[in-house]
């Protein structure tokens, strides 16, 4: 007997037209997908092709050219300048010439032998600083070293009356009044000036002037330290004064060096020694009372020196073998502060000697008096 074969059982017609139903909507499904798909990626690249080519700003085209050379101001402005003057200034005409071959009937006298001055016998003066100065300037401002034909070279080391000094002009101002040239005071500077010109190399300035209550100057302004000049500045120390005509002011009597510091100043010194023995006091005619302001007149001259002359002015006061009293004391206190006003020293001389304190009486400044001191007081009134 066969086996009875098994047979499905037959699907419902409503089953199948359900699945037949579902299985086209998977495909609209799917194919509305792709469709979006590809359009959503067609309109991503349109959009990305306009912001490319159309909305981004096209780049502006920039043409440089090669910068012309160029001169520098100076250059160019003197290239204009020499141009300039090609076409103002007129070509030199050539004119034609009459020649003779005879000699001539007319005859040009000789010229005079003329000798050439030495420059270092030169006198100078603050003018001539001034300019010298100003052509070192221009030396210096291409780069160079020049420091003017006035300065730079004149420094000299020297000494004077015991003070080591450096510099490049100097005037010594004498008082030759009677109680001056009694102590001595003219072989002295001679000696000391002789000594201080002997260690001045020529390029360095100098001067001698003696004053009672005016000016007598060795020479009308500074020289250089020739061995000319020096030998012709030491004997005219030495030569016999006339303290009734040298060194003195007409229509005035008294003892100051008010016009000898003012005729060095005025000479250009540096450096300017003073030396007397009494405060300066002026009066308008012999027997008239002093002047009240002479001695603040020479200080504010003193004080605005540099101020005036545009460089420094040092006065070194020299009191020569001063009074061992309160007028000594009274010419001291009166010159240091001149010295000091100058950043200078104030120089008793010679060395050793000594003056009374502020409002010591004789009698006690001859007890404070040592030995050694009161020897050396002789000694300098000897002459020694």
């Amino acid at each position: 007997m066969k086996p009875f074969a098994t047979v499905p059982p037959p699907v419902p017609a409503a089953d199948a037209d359900q699945q037949a139903e579902s299985t086209a909507t998977r495909k609209r499904t799917t194919s509305a997908l792709i469709v979006s798909i590809v359009v959503h990626a067609i309109l991503l690249f349109a959009a990305a092709y306009v912001t490319i080519l159309v909305i981004s700003p096209k780049t502006k085209m920039m043409f440089e050219g090669k910068k012309s050379p160029s001169l520098p101001a100076r250059k160019l402005e003197h290239s204009i300048r020499v141009k300039q003057m090609k076409k103002q200034t007129r070509k030199p005409q050539i004119l034609q010439r009459l020649v003779t071959e005879a000699p001539s009937k007319v005859a040009l006298p000789q010229m005079p032998d003329m000798k050439t001055p030495d420059i270092k016998d030169m006198k100078d003066t603050p003018l001539m600083n001034s300019r010298a100065g100003s052509i070192g300037g221009i030396g210096s401002g291409g780069g160079g070293a020049g420091r003017g034909l006035g300065g730079g070279t004149g420094y000299s080391d020297t000494m004077f009356f015991g003070e080591n000094l450096r510099t490049r002009s100097i005037c010594i101002c004498m008082d030759i009044s009677p109680s001056m040239v009694a102590k001595g005071v003219v072989q002295d500077v001679a000696a000391e000036t002789e000594a201080m010109l002997a260690k001045m190399n020529a390029h360095t300035k100098f001067n001698v002037i003696v004053f009672v209550d005016g000016a007598t100057a060795f020479s009308p302004q500074m020289v250089y330290a020739t061995q000319q000049n020096k030998k012709a500045a030491i004997d005219w120390i030495k030569h016999p004064f006339d303290s009734k005509r040298d060194g003195n002011r007409p229509g005035f009597s008294g003892s100051t060096p008010s016009e000898a510091i003012r005729t060095a100043i005025e000479m250009g010194a540096e450096t300017i020694f003073v030396l007397s023995d009494d405060p300066p006091y002026l009066s308008a005619s012999y027997g008239a009372p002093p002047i009240e302001s002479h001695q603040s007149d020479i200080m504010e001259m003193v004080k605005s020196a540099a101020r005036t002359t545009g460089h420094p002015v040092k006065v070194y006061p020299t009191l020569y073998k001063p009074h061992q009293n309160q007028r000594g004391r009274e010419s001291y206190n009166y010159y240091k502060e001149m010295a000091k006003t100058t950043g200078a020293k104030c120089i008793l001389w010679p060395k050793g000697w000594e003056i009374p304190k502020e409002g010591q009486s004789r009698s006690d400044f001859e007890a404070s008096l040592t030995s050694r001191q009161k020897r050396a007081r002789e000694d300098a009134q000897s002459g020694k």
